[in-house]
């Protein structure tokens, strides 16, 4: 999706695992010198050096959704449109395919100067941990968790040989040996899922404690896209098929517990005392959405719309 829509990469990067590249400049999505999309503010451009000199404000946590992949400039990403609606510069650190821990990673170094933090994620969380070789991981599953295995089987510095276009003797015996992944089955959807939703809570409340009494937080759950979650608009249909199998063999799997999942979240986040807001793609109006996942421009400022009223709800 990247390489049709950008055609960009994601780059490694030590601390969040991957991003955007750094110092990206097109006329569609650029990038801060940490790979994190710019956004716009009434104050002007916002990012993460501006962010802090300015004194901080509201940071927008989550996945490719938060990012805004799909729109079709930095303006029309979720936290420009919260900028505008809220007034307060909104600091996009939004990681493609980001799980609960990167995103916790990533709102790290801003937290301290953070007026409000929204998470707009849910999905890598539950797709990720649903189709996982190593479902127990300790730090759970990761996007791209078969690339990452297979760059884990080689050491770093012979890796980092590799790249720079260098042979490597007895590679081969150096290779970190690996037992067979166990099989996967569609019955483990439902735990899997359950776990999914407990580690996420458990690091929303992390966060919570960690951002302090007098930072609002409010999770987001991204919305699911088919024909049957939402009466589809003549541009959407148009312009893609919202029945398609994106995720394989868990599509249907994902859609028949996204409900669950939410109610999980629901209940997770109000114990926690954290806000929550289910961003449902029946909620939406007319051309909202570009795919199974990501919002239009339009759909874009219709989320940040509604995320702008669930912060003032709870302010």
């Amino acid at each position: 999706m990247l390489l049709e829509r950008h055609g960009i990469d994601l780059y490694p990067h030590p601390f969040l695992g991957f991003t955007l590249p750094p110092g990206h400049r097109s006329s569609v999505l650029n990038t801060d010198e940490e790979g994190f999309r710019l956004s716009d503010s009434p104050f002007g451009t916002v990012d993460t050096t501006s962010w802090l000199a300015a004194g901080g404000g509201g940071i927008v946590l989550g996945n490719s959704v938060a990012v805004g992949l799909a729109a079709t400039s930095d303006r029309d990403s979720p936290p420009s449109h919260l900028a505008f609606a809220s007034g307060t510069r909104q600091l996009n650190l939004g990681l493609c395919a980001a799980v609960s821990l990167q995103e916790l990673v990533a709102a790290t170094p801003f937290l301290h100067a953070a007026s409000t933090v929204v998470v707009i994620g849910g999905g890598p969380d539950f797709v990720n941990l649903v189709g996982s070789l190593d479902p127990s991981g300790l730090f759970g599953a990761v996007s791209y968790e078969r690339t990452f295995t297979e760059l884990a089987e080689i050491p770093l510095f012979d890796l980092a040989t590799l790249a720079a276009g260098e042979e490597v003797p007895d590679l081969e015996s150096r290779r970190r040996k690996r037992g067979k992944a166990p099989a996967w089955n569609l019955a483990d959807t439902v735990p899997r899922m359950e776990a999914a939703a407990r580690r996420r809570l458990e690091h929303l409340g992390f966060l919570a404690r960690a951002a302090g009494g007098r930072t609002r937080v409010l999770f987001c759950l991204q919305p699911l896209v088919t024909s049957r979650t939402r009466q589809l608009s003549p541009e959407e249909k148009a312009r893609y098929d919202f029945d398609a199998p994106v995720f394989g063999v868990l599509h249907s799997a994902i859609e028949e517990n996204w409900d669950a999942y939410a109610a999980l979240y629901a209940k997770g986040c109000a114990d926690l005392g954290i806000s929550f807001l289910n961003l449902s793609a029946d909620l939406f109006e007319g051309d909202a959405f570009a795919d199974t996942v990501h919002f239009t421009d339009d759909g874009n400022r219709q989320a940040a719309e509604m995320i702008h009223r669930a912060l003032e709800g709870a302010a």
